[in-house]
Formats: structure tokens, sequence, C-alpha cells
């Protein structure tokens, strides 16, 4: 990798562990926001690292027909409902999609193949998260194990 990379990757560990921070302070069940996490973290890292081909043929094919173009108008105006009524929660997607591209697009110049971009996506990612929550639980509570 090349020498200006651990900026990206310092910037996506750092995003991670303030999201882990924030996922621990919900009050839902733990199991289930942090299965959703991790989901969510394995889902970023393979679409960042495994884009797909023929995206350009499948969009293109989507709106071609008057009901994918409809369908398209409706989830579309759904979705700025929503990103309006949680902005909150919309900034912070953005904000890990983000980092999560920067330090995809710093590993792929810096000669990074596939299969290794979607390990160190997935690993700074998954031990910002870890940290984060952790540190919050051990602030919180004073221990470091769930009982």
């Amino acid at each position: 990798m090349k020498k200006n990379s651990w900026v990206s990757l310092t910037l996506l560990f750092v995003t991670y562990f303030t999201f882990g921070w924030k996922l621990s302070e919900f009050d839902v069940p733990p199991h289930l926001t942090w299965f959703l996490a991790l989901a969510s973290i394995f889902v970023l890292a393979i679409v960042l690292s495994f884009p797909m081909r023929n995206t350009k043929a499948l969009v293109r094919g989507w709106f071609s027909s008057d009901m994918g173009a409809f369908l398209s108008i409706i989830v579309g105006a759904f979705l700025a409902v929503v990103i309006v009524a949680w902005l909150h929660l919309f900034a912070t997607c953005l904000l890990l999609i983000s980092a999560a591209a920067l330090a995809r697009l710093d590993i792929q110049i810096s000669g990074g193949k596939n299969w290794r971009a979607f390990v160190i996506l997935t690993t700074i990612s998954l031990a910002g998260v870890a940290l984060g929550g952790a540190i919050e639980f051990w602030l919180k509570t004073g221990r470091l194990v769930f009982s």
C-alpha cells in the first residue's frame, strides 16, 4: 500500500469507532442493533469491493419501462420523506459510506485487488465498531462483559 493510505484508513476507523459508540447508546435490544450493524458493514464492504459490471445496463433496463420509471418515482419520493424525517440517521449512513468509499479508492489506487480491499475494509470497520462499542459500554457500566 502506498504511504498516504493510512489517512483514509484512519478516517475509516475513527468513523466506525464513533458509530460503535453511538450504537451502544441506543435503548433497543443490543443483539438486534449489533446484528444489523455487522450485516451492514459486510454488505457495504462487499458492494465496494466487488462492484457489479452490468450496473449501467441494469439501470437502463429498469428505467426503460413505464412501470419501472413509475415505481422509481414513488420509491424516490418515499425515500425523500424518510431522509428529511430522519436526517440524522441519513447523515450518519452517508458519512459511513463516504469514509468506506474513500478508503476503497485509496486501496484501489495503491494496487490492492478486490479480496484485499474487502479484508481491509471489513477488518478496520469491525475493529472500529467493536472498540467504540466496548469503550462506551465499559464507561457506562464499569464492566467489560455483557451479562
